[in-house]
């Protein structure tokens, strides 16, 4: 017997058909007297129409009816509602219907006469678990298919769950989108992470850091250049905005463009168009603009050093990202990931950061966020000689920094919480609902044999 679904049973809707009148009023009658919502009809024709008025969790559903049958009903109300729970009840004994039951999508089949009312009970809080699990897997897959799409955005913060929110929220229009934070921050993951979620997602990105680029290189990068524009233009070249098309275009430390070039970003944001150095046609683009800064765009426009027209017309909509030292508990679940990756890239065995490593990365100041924290890790790796990273593995900064002393575990469950919750009350439920049968546990979930009992072992479940 499956776990007692923990929804209180007047929150759940059940309808009682049969056209036997005495069996509905005894089906209703019961129910109603455990507190579930009941609708009984005891004539099959009048089926059809309240079932697609209303919302039923649960059907309990005679076979063998006048007019229309319980096999036709339930195909019908199957291919309404495919997530409904449908029981069927018959006084036929014949294992081929029960066959022709469960193919047409009935949960469960209960033959007549109904001596023990309170079998029903148990079917339906079977039905219900099992339900339940099928849609918590759903949401599971969810969550892990999300993760897997964007797997540098690791957090665990609530100010980084806002900037995830505020990405997704902005992905599905295509209005250009400023990003500002720190150095090192994760600009250009969130860019990822918003194509990810766009219509474009299929479509190129790029990344462009303009600070990097020479200034007399800029805009033929961007821009593109014909045969013979200058010296050393040998071919035509398509530039990076050309190559964007349709798809995503990331210009990091915008602010670091000269006016000259700001008047022509601002002429393809306005025209939608783009002109190669030395030529002179103009090619129609669809494209959505990303920029970031690591400064203050308002004090550059109030400095004289941004155009305030673009500044306007790239500020459409503002994501800030918060530096690292003000999100600490993202510290581990970021740490972790990337050690992870780094191990797999330098060959080495799979690593551990040591809870004193922890606590010591909790009181650094962090001023070049995660890609300081990236660095470090890349020189722990190389200095430790175990698997496992101690302070004495850090760099020399790290030897004189006062270990923060949090009230709560800087371990990686501790700041994973959510979702290791979330998947340890799963699987625990899991377990129960199949009488701790791994191989049926394993189906439910759409699980191996032996992929389930790693992540048994991995969340501590016996």
């Amino acid at each position: 017997m499956g776990t007692p679904n923990t929804t209180p049973n007047r929150d759940i809707r059940i309808f009682v058909v049969d056209d036997d009148q005495y069996i509905t009023n005894c089906l209703k009658d019961y129910l109603t007297d455990l507190d579930y919502s009941v609708t009984a009809e005891s004539n099959p024709e009048k089926v059809e129409a309240i079932f697609r008025k209303e919302d039923f969790d649960i059907i309990l559903l005679d076979i063998n009816m006048p007019k229309i049958s319980g096999l036709k009903l339930l195909e019908k109300m199957k291919q309404q509602d495919p997530d409904v729970i449908v029981i069927m009840i018959s006084a036929i004994h014949d294992v081929d219907m029960v066959v022709k039951c469960i193919q047409l999508g009935a949960y469960d089949y209960i033959a007549k006469p109904l001596v023990d009312l309170n079998q029903i009970k148990v079917r339906m809080d079977r039905a219900l678990s099992e339900r339940d699990i099928r849609r918590e897997n759903v949401q599971l897959k969810t969550k892990l298919t999300m993760q897997s799409e964007v797997p540098d955005f690791q957090f665990r913060s609530a100010s980084m769950r806002k900037v995830l929110d505020m990405i997704k929220m902005v992905a599905q229009y295509d209005s250009t989108v400023l990003i500002s934070g720190e150095s090192g921050t994760g600009k250009e993951v969130a860019t990822r992470t918003l194509h990810k979620f766009s219509k474009r997602s299929d479509k190129p990105f790029v990344a462009v850091n303009c600070g990097s680029i020479p200034e007399s290189l800029l805009e033929s990068t961007l821009f593109g250049y014909e045969k013979g524009a200058f010296t050393g233009a040998t071919n035509r070249q398509a530039g990076l905005f050309e190559e964007s098309n349709h798809g995503t275009i990331f210009l990091d430390e915008i602010t670091e463009t000269t006016p000259e070039f700001q008047i022509k970003l601002l002429r393809i944001l306005e025209d939608k168009s783009v002109r190669r150095v030395g030529g002179n046609k103009e090619m129609k683009l669809d494209l959505r603009i990303v920029t970031a800064t690591n400064l203050d765009m308002q004090e550059q426009v109030d400095k004289g050093k941004f155009r305030e027209d673009l500044y306007y017309r790239l500020n459409v909509f503002h994501i800030i990202l918060p530096p690292l030292r003000d999100r600490i508990e993202d510290i581990p679940v970021i740490a972790n990931y990337h050690l992870a990756r780094l191990a797999k890239k330098m060959k080495k065995p799979e690593m551990q950061i040591s809870q004193e490593v922890l606590d010591a990365f909790a009181g650094y100041h962090w001023k070049g966020n995660i890609r300081e924290l990236i660095n470090v890790l890349e020189t722990s790796l190389i200095m430790c000689k175990d698997t496992v990273i101690t302070v004495n593995d850090l760099p020399p900064q790290f030897q004189n920094v006062k270990m923060a002393k949090p009230t709560t575990d800087y371990s990686i469950g501790a700041y994973d919480s959510e979702k290791l919750k979330f998947e340890y009350d799963y699987f625990k439920r899991l377990l129960d609902i199949s009488g701790g049968n791994i191989s049926k546990a394993a189906k439910m979930a759409g699980y191996s044999r032996q992929h389930l009992h790693l992540k048994l072992k991995n969340l501590n479940i016996n």
